[in-house]
């Protein structure tokens, strides 16, 4: 699990930084151009960065170059200095312990606790990115130590492995090609098997923001389909919960769906003749078969949202989920908490809201307030817990109210 995530100089985020300090079930709320979408990003830029490269991330649409990612306030003040800017840097510990079991052949290790940083450079006359420092630090326990510390660390040029467990290298160092300088050290199996659990850890990260029309379309079917980041492939995914006959997720996904639409008797799945493709159709009682099409997009969306927390889940090892309550009726946000809450005793979430009814259902715990510093008009999240008075403006409001009332922070300014 994620406990503290630090990032500077990444769109919105200046330098230095505060660390965020995350729980097992995180909503963050803040006004438009707050930063709530850029926190989530720079999460998503460190799981691409770490799968497809750093290069080819930072060239994505979503991240539009190297203006799109460095935040441009920092950059303006910096590049007076012959012409160059502040690096970027994302910082993230995560400590555990956690419920994974790595192996290396006939031993067995757990990683108790993890410390993750990564420093961004541009090359001045490119603006190419390169990995300017890169540090991975983990206390493992083994079936032979009782605590083992391992570490990578990584500069421009060179890099030192401490690994306890690699009997014949325990530490060795090695020069940084010109060829790899745009790719992270912890994609690099050989540097360890703590390293390779690190990678797959992160490379399991799941981020989602359903846009109906998306979720409504055909889907081929295959074995490693997974859902889309905005509802891709949902009616193949429905189609392999059918297959389990009932033992599966099916059944809550069901009852989640009854809390909108009560009349709601299954999901059918049907194979297009045009290939191995699949739609889907909701049963209701009393109404013929629905289509996709003549399913309203809160029913649609709800329904994504379920296949999310029920199956999505299983495999991810952190879900971030953009806006959830978006075309949903108020009176869902109930029984939405209700099973973000029992999901994160399994899988860490991390979710943005503007809605008040959300809050009204969330422990302070759970809720982070996510502003523009009024003298850097850098973002910052602040925990709701640490607001003044909080606990005794509780007594007679909701934390749903005391954000609309400008209580709790995270409105517009």
């Amino acid at each position: 699990m994620i406990t503290s995530v630090t990032i500077e100089g990444f769109k919105s985020f200046g330098s230095p930084a505060k660390p965020v300090e995350l729980g097992p079930l995180n909503f963050i709320v803040g006004a438009n151009a707050s930063g709530k979408t850029n926190f989530v990003s720079a999460l998503r830029f460190l799981h691409l960065a770490m799968t497809e490269g750093l290069e080819r991330t930072v060239a994505r649409p979503e991240f539009d170059g190297l203006w799109g990612i460095r935040n441009s306030i920092v950059f303006s003040k910096n590049r007076s200095t012959k012409g160059r800017s502040k690096p970027l840097a994302i910082s993230i510990r995560i400590q555990g312990p956690f419920p994974e079991q790595p192996s290396s052949g006939t031993q067995t290790f757990h990683v108790e606790s993890a410390y993750y940083r990564l420093e961004i450079g541009f090359d001045d006359k490119t603006s190419r990115p390169f990995v300017k420092a890169e540090t991975f630090e983990a206390q493992i326990r083994t079936s032979t130590a009782v605590s083992a510390a391992y570490a990578l660390k990584r500069s421009e040029k060179s890099l030192e492995i401490t690994d306890p467990l690699n009997s014949e290298r325990p530490k060795h160092t090695a020069q940084v090609p010109v060829s790899v300088r745009t790719r992270l050290s912890v994609e690099e199996w050989s540097f360890g098997l703590p390293a390779l659990w690190f990678h797959q850890w992160v490379s399991h990260w799941r981020f989602f923001g359903i846009i109906p029309n998306v979720a409504r379309a055909v889907a081929r079917e295959s074995s490693q389909v997974e859902l889309g980041s905005e509802g891709e492939n949902l009616a193949a995914i429905l189609h392999q919960i059918e297959k389990q006959n009932g033992q599966g997720c099916m059944p809550a996904i069901l009852s989640g769906l009854r809390g909108a639409v009560p009349d709601i008797q299954r999901i059918k799945t049907l194979r297009l003749e045009s290939g191995d493709q699949w739609t889907f159709q909701v049963m209701e009682k009393h109404i013929r078969a629905l289509s996709p099409a003549s399913v309203s997009d809160g029913t649609i969306r709800l329904l994504a949202l379920m296949v999310v927390l029920c199956w999505s889940s299983k495999a991810a090892s952190l879900l971030v989920i953009e806006e959830p309550e978006n075309n949903l009726h108020p009176h869902l946000c109930e029984q939405l908490v209700a099973t973000f809450r029992a999901v994160s005793e399994e899988r860490q979430i991390i979710a943005t809201t503007h809605s008040p009814g959300f809050l009204d259902y969330l422990e302070l715990n759970e809720l982070l307030m996510c502003e523009r510093d009024a003298t850097t008009h850098f973002t910052v999240l602040i925990p709701a817990a640490s607001k003044e008075n909080v606990e005794i403006f509780r007594r007679k409001f909701s934390l749903g109210e005391l954000w609309v009332q400008s209580l709790l922070g995270g409105v517009p300014q």
